[in-house]
């Protein structure tokens, strides 16, 4: 077979280009009323399941949306109270720690005992002393009586002496007169040869005689004078026991003010409970030796709790002190607490760190401060308990 080539039967401008060979048209099929009806009742389906799932989504997220224009919301609170540490004021070996944690205590229960056997010694020995210093008090007031007695008698000997003397001195002093009256008759009838020489010499003698009576009668008022002086200076002695008596006392008040001290540290060695509440941690056993400042255990009040926030600086504005609030603990997230804003801090949490956040650098960080807020709560059957997590709303709404 000759298989030759041969030439197209198409000449180029004959060619036929099968993309424009016309098409027979296409049937375009109308609508019946049907399948009308049908398409709009989908449309309205999908417009009414897209209205109920913009008003479901209003729906849910309306209250959300209040509560955060109306309410500030914590979720970093915590329970708090006053954890009172109790601590040793003296030193010694405790003897008994009746108290573990956990245990209820009432006001003036012991929790803990300390040595008190030194103490005890010390308050013997200080009664001791006074009773020492008390005797000799004793001794020296009836000293002292005695001296005031014997002062006493002398005074009353010494004024009956100065007594005798005065009148021995008026005595000397009548004579005297009687004797100078007798020596001036004499004299006179003498000097007229009535009467002898020797009978105006005998006049003369007895008026001697009576001057020097009456100035011995004179110096006998001195001196029982000055025995009185004597016997007042006795009396001195009086003054000077009184005084030692007033030593002693001095020396007896502070014997009293030490033996007071020795009573309060024995008071302190037996620790009583201050008021009603729970022991919370102990921290030494009995037979360990303590000293002054160190802690025995913590206790608090159980029914004196309260909630410690920290609010952002940005919402701080809108809390008020009465705020009511709404509290959910973690431990019970089925309950619901209510409380009061009753404290606003006055300065940011930051302030109170330990360890400071200076910027040497000066690349600053805005970070949003956090100031604290304290909230009342009432106790209810001893669930809320310090520490525990809780979640606060504030109603913060005008």
């Amino acid at each position: 077979m000759n298989m030759e080539a041969r030439p197209s039967q198409f000449t180029k401008g004959e060619d036929l280009d099968v993309a424009e060979t016309p098409k027979p048209a296409e049937t375009i099929d109308e609508p019946t009323p049907e399948k009308r009806k049908g398409r709009q009742g989908r449309r309205m389906v999908r417009t009414v399941a897209l209205v109920a799932a913009l008003g479901a989504a209003v729906y849910f997220t309306y209250p959300w949306l209040m509560a955060r224009w109306t309410h500030v919301f914590l979720d970093d609170a915590r329970v708090a109270a006053s954890m009172i540490a109790v601590s040793s004021e003296v030193s010694g070996r405790v003897t008994t720690l009746p108290v573990i944690a956990g245990d209820e205590v009432l006001r003036g229960q012991v929790l803990a005992t300390i040595d008190a056997a030194s103490v005890s010694q010390e308050l013997k020995g200080l009664h001791a002393q006074v009773a020492g210093i008390r005797s000799q008090q004793n001794q020296l007031r009836a000293q002292q009586d005695l001296v005031r007695a014997q002062v006493a008698s002398k005074l009353d000997a010494a004024r009956s002496q100065i007594t005798a003397a005065e009148a021995a001195h008026a005595a000397a002093e009548a004579a005297l007169d009687n004797a100078q009256s007798q020596f001036e008759r004499v004299k006179s009838l003498a000097g007229r040869n009535v009467l002898s020489a020797q009978q105006l010499d005998d006049a003369t003698a007895r008026l001697a005689a009576a001057r020097q009576q009456a100035r011995s009668a004179a110096a006998g008022i001195e001196t029982a004078r000055a025995n009185l002086e004597v016997v007042k200076a006795d009396k001195a002695q009086i003054d000077v026991l009184e005084r030692q008596i007033a030593t002693l006392d001095a020396q007896i008040e502070a014997l009293t003010a030490q033996i007071a001290q020795k009573r309060i540290d024995l008071e302190r060695r037996e620790i009583r409970a201050e008021f009603d509440g729970v022991i919370d941690s102990t921290f030494v056993d009995a037979g360990e030796y303590v000293s002054p400042g160190t802690r025995l255990l913590i206790y608090h009040d159980p029914d004196k709790v309260w909630i410690d926030a920290n609010v952002k600086e940005t919402d701080f504005r809108k809390v008020r002190v009465g705020a009511p609030a709404r509290i959910t603990v973690d431990a019970y997230p089925d309950g619901e607490f209510q409380g009061e804003v009753v404290r606003l801090g006055e300065a940011a949490t930051s302030q109170f760190a330990l360890l400071p956040s200076p910027n040497p650098s000066g690349n600053f960080t805005k970070v949003t401060q956090r100031l604290p807020v304290r909230i009342s709560v009432d106790q209810q059957y001893g669930l809320l308990r310090p520490g525990m997590m809780v979640e606060v709303n504030i109603d913060v709404a005008d």
